[in-house]
């Protein structure tokens, strides 16, 4: 038997189109979050160990690349089972011709992977860059600062239009990165 397609069911099945744009919003967040605080985290620990120049540029640059392809393809399989698990929703219940059009709307894995992607490298050049183009003695309080105002950033950005502190984010964004930062300095000094 057929079901008539409601106003309920209309805005459920719009809705899971807003919930894939914040999929991919979702994704570049944390993408970014991730390639600021991780890639902060090699160059300092890096640092710590008194690695050259060309040393920390290029586990840098590797750190960037592991983790970009890391986080796309995490949200790639993430989002993957999310939109099969919503398929096999859709495809039980017996739907009609306009809901059937609407499930092609549905979860992008792919944009969710692109978005993380590239988000993670825009974060993860900051660190870098803040690392091996700063002078040899500010090299480590130039990136914490860089780090810390583009994790500040981030934080403010993401609640954007939200209900969420603006305070709380930015609080639990330098924490992180802060503490990773000390930890991956101290682990570089003891060797």
């Amino acid at each position: 038997m057929k079901r008539t397609f409601t106003f309920s069911r209309f805005i459920k099945i719009k809705s899971q189109c807003f919930w894939d744009k914040l999929n991919i919003i979702r994704a570049g967040i944390l993408g970014a979050n991730d390639g600021i605080i991780s890639v902060s985290g090699i160059v300092l620990g890096a640092s710590g160990a008194n690695l050259d120049s060309k040393t920390l540029l290029i586990a840098g640059l590797s750190g960037m690349l592991a983790g970009a392809c890391s986080m796309a393809g995490g949200e790639w399989m993430s989002v993957s089972t999310q939109r099969d698990i919503l398929m096999k929703k859709l495809e039980n219940q017996t739907v009609d011709e306009d809901l059937k059009l609407e499930k092609t709307d549905g979860l992008t894995p792919i944009s969710a992977a692109l978005s993380s992607f590239c988000s993670f490298i825009a974060g993860a050049i900051i660190p870098l860059c803040a690392m091996t183009l700063s002078p040899m003695n500010l090299r480590i309080p130039i990136t914490l600062c860089a780090m810390v105002v583009s994790l500040a950033l981030n934080a403010f950005i993401s609640t954007l239009n939200s209900e969420a502190s603006v305070k709380k984010a930015i609080f639990r964004n330098i924490f992180t990165g802060v503490l990773t930062g000390v930890i991956t300095f101290t682990l570089g000094s003891a060797v």
